[in-house]
């Protein structure tokens, strides 16, 4: 069957867009574009130029409104900045309009524990702006908010609302007020974080989108509401997805929700005029409205990950209709199947995870998820005309909300219910032949049968292709050899350890916050590809999120046989939530103390720093760090942690050489010293660093080292980096460069 002639329009635009956005040789491009118009005499071929042609141009038009957005005017650093709140000021991040700058658009905030403030309001911030450039180097950042010095005016309607909402969730729902948020205002900063990593885990974040399933559902409900009142279907259905059109502007149009709101208005239009529409051309249609609003859409997530599920579902439940029944659970389950395989090519090359639960949980969590939304919104409307009747409302809707927190949380523990693998073009390119074997299958018909032929002759041969690449891998790892991989966590450090027995430790765990961790994204994903089930042990030098921060993530999702850190007692909620999650997982909690060792497969591993007898101890936690002496026949490999000069010249004279030192505080001005150099004298120094603010790696650091004749290999520029020996001889591997040396 030939594509209709929209689908080219749609995809050559959003080629040429993209192609503009991120300027990828875009006049050589237009130029190609008008010389084959005329050669392309079909009219629907020449409609590939010229809507290539139109992408370039509202490129061009979105880079020039982008040039004039607060995102672009605001510079790195610290300053006074006045802005009219579009967000409650709650803890986690808002958006605020600046004011005064001569700018347009939003931009980031992160807000304090204290104080609250009401959406709306005129705030005057001190804080600081970290420039953080999204794709295709579009201006993007966020401002860190150290103090609210005035707060002051009388906010819109539309802001008076939306805190209005918030207020009432915290008031009606207490602890599931974040949950709310979620549900109702497309903000999940205010979730607690382990319930955001259950949702995600378990398949269901879907429900927590403002997106396809979320605007159908209201729009269901309200066309139910308006039959109710006696209005025909056709007129009900119109006016429920012009309402919805509505909810979506008050939101402030995120791309998925907007395009679930045309879907359902050219629906709507559909149904009116009494015309049968093709699936496939509608949604593209509404992907093309989508981006001729919003062109930076075109690298908005979730806006392709709605697009993908909705595609993904319709078509495997258009051929479940065919080939086996129309029965609501026979469309939930394919339309389920569909959405996850449709999306897992986008979540696996971007996220690094697929979560495969959610196939089955989905007939349990969209069910609570449709009573939910529309008892949050009828709790909302209750508490303004009757308050008593919204106080019984939201008892009923905080046990609706409960259950679907238990299917998430119990959801989120099963086994192999969720795949964590290293992001990038391989993962991308793993799932994408899974969805090409799936739609392989159902390319066989209408019959049931041939589909499973189909089906089963494709994962033998997946098979057959895994086993040979997994025994190729095996067969290229290095067995009898000590390996250390650096890995590349951004501006934090975690280093993974595999012994000569194929046993693994990590010493640190990468940063973390509310958002995302290194744990979820790299380590575990890392771990898994590399075959490591299981830790033999985990080191954390000090408590700081850059090293803490993945921490909890990883002893969630790996066994490990024990945790070993400095024991400083710290008031900090990362902390705190890493030993909780330590004794609620049952693992052997160390302190670290000078003088402990312990050997696995032949590697002595030596705790040389820190000593509570010190008189330093206690007063830094940098100080505090675990300093770790691993040794391995004639290979030595030293871990600092972010000890600097104090521990340096407390340790001088008790080390001797090393083969690697990795460099202390990421490469700190006040860290790896000239005498630490002479005496260590390392071949390799590795610095464990990312896009920071604080000048890491330092100039005069590089310069030590530069002067020391030690080979400097950074995990920003050289990736991950492997150092890889039998003791004698030592191979050092990153992305581009390798270094090979012999211990003398």
């Amino acid at each position: 069957m030939k594509p209709p002639p929209v689908v080219w329009f749609v995809l050559a635009f959003g080629a040429g867009l993209a192609t503009g956005l991120a300027r990828f040789y875009p006049g050589l491009v237009g130029f190609g574009c008008l010389m084959a118009i005329p050669l392309l005499r079909r009219r629907e071929l020449s409609l590939i130029p010229i809507a290539a042609l139109l992408g370039l141009v509202h490129a061009s038009i979105a880079w020039a409104s982008t040039r004039r957005s607060c995102n672009a005017h605001l510079r790195p650093g610290a300053f006074q900045l006045t802005a009219i709140l579009r967000d409650a000021g709650r803890p986690g991040v808002v958006l605020a309009r600046p004011v005064g700058r001569g700018c347009n658009g939003s931009v980031a905030l992160r807000w304090p524990r204290e104080p609250g403030v009401a959406a709306g309001k005129r705030v005057v911030l001190d804080g600081k702006w970290i420039s953080r450039p999204a794709w295709a180097n579009r201006p993007d950042g966020i401002f860190l908010v150290r103090r609210v010095v005035e707060a002051k005016g009388r906010p819109d309607r539309a802001a008076r609302l939306r805190g209005w909402v918030t207020e009432t969730a915290e008031r009606r729902f207490g602890a599931r007020a974040g949950l709310v948020d979620a549900l109702v205002l497309n903000r999940r900063g205010a979730m607690d974080p382990e319930l955001k990593d259950a949702f995600a885990r378990s398949g269901l974040v879907h429900l927590l989108s403002i997106s396809g399933f979320h605007v159908g559902l209201i729009t269901a409900w309200l066309v139910l509401l308006l039959r109710a009142l006696g209005v025909p279907r056709v007129r009900a259905t119109v006016l429920g997805a012009v309402m919805s059109c509505g909810y979506v502007a008050f939101l402030g149009w995120p791309a998925p929700a907007t395009r679930a709101a045309a879907l359902g208005l050219l629906l709507a239009l559909g149904l009116a005029r009494q015309r049968a529409v093709q699936p496939t051309p509608l949604l593209l249609a509404t992907c093309l409205l989508v981006l001729l609003v919003d062109p930076w859409a075109i690298a908005d997530l979730g806006a392709w990950l709605s697009a993908a599920s909705l595609w993904g579902a319709t078509t495997f439940t258009r051929w479940s209709d065919r080939a086996i029944s129309p029965h609501p659970a026979v469309r939930t389950l394919f339309g389920s199947i569909g959405a996850t395989l449709a999306a897992a090519p986008i979540t696996a090359g971007v996220l690094g995870t697929v979560s495969l639960a959610g196939i089955l949980l989905n007939f349990a969590g969209i069910p609570i998820a449709a009573l939910a939304v529309p008892a949050i919104l009828l709790t909302l409307v209750l508490s303004v005309i009757a308050p008593p009747l919204g106080d019984t409302m939201a008892g009923g809707a905080g046990l609706v909300l409960a259950a679907l927190e238990q299917v998430a949380l119990l959801g989120g523990r099963i086994p192999g219910g969720s795949t964590l693998i290293e992001p990038g073009v391989r993962a991308l390119g793993v799932w994408g032949a899974v969805l090409a074997a799936a739609g392989f299958a159902l390319a066989g018909g209408r019959r049931l049968a041939a589909a499973g032929y189909r089906a089963a002759f494709a994962g033998a041969l997946g098979s057959w292709i895994w086993v040979t690449a997994v025994q190729l891998r095996v067969r290229g790892e290095g067995r009898g050899e000590l390996t250390l991989f650096f890995l590349r966590v951004g501006q934090g450090d975690a280093a993974a350890i595999r012994t000569p027995g194929s046993r693994w430790l990590m010493v640190d765990a990468g940063p973390g916050n509310e958002r995302a961790d290194a744990g979820t994204r790299t380590i575990v994903p890392f771990l898994h590809r590399r075959g490591a089930r299981h830790l033999a042990g985990i080191v954390i030098s000090h408590a700081h999120a850059d090293h803490l921060g993945g921490a909890a993530s990883v002893l969630r999702r790996v066994p490990t046989a024990g945790v070993l850190e400095p024991a400083v007692p710290v008031a900090d909620s990362l902390y705190l939530t890493f030993l909780d999650e330590v004794e609620s997982e049952g693992i052997r909690w160390m302190p670290a103390r000078q003088g402990d060792t312990w050997t696995v497969d032949g590697v002595q591993f030596t705790v040389l720093h820190p000593d509570t007898t010190w008189r330093g101890w206690g007063e830094d936690l940098n100080e505090d760090s675990v300093v770790l002496l691993v040794q391995y026949r004639g290979f030595r490999a030293l871990f600092t942690g972010d000890a600097g000069f104090p521990v340096e010249d407390r340790l001088r004279g008790r080390i001797g050489r090393v083969q690697v030192l990795k460099a202390g505080h990421h490469g700190s001005r006040t860290a790896t010293g000239d005498a630490w150099l002479a005496e260590l004298r390392p071949d390799i120094v590795v610095a464990s660093v990312g896009l920071n603010n604080y000048g890491h790696p330092a100039p005069a650091m590089l310069k030590r080292v530069a002067a020391s004749g030690a080979a400097l290999w950074r995990t920003d520029e050289d990736g991950t980096v492997e150092v890889r020996t039998d003791g004698q001889r030592v191979v050092v591997k990153g992305q581009r460069r390798k270094q090979e040396f012999t211990i003398d």
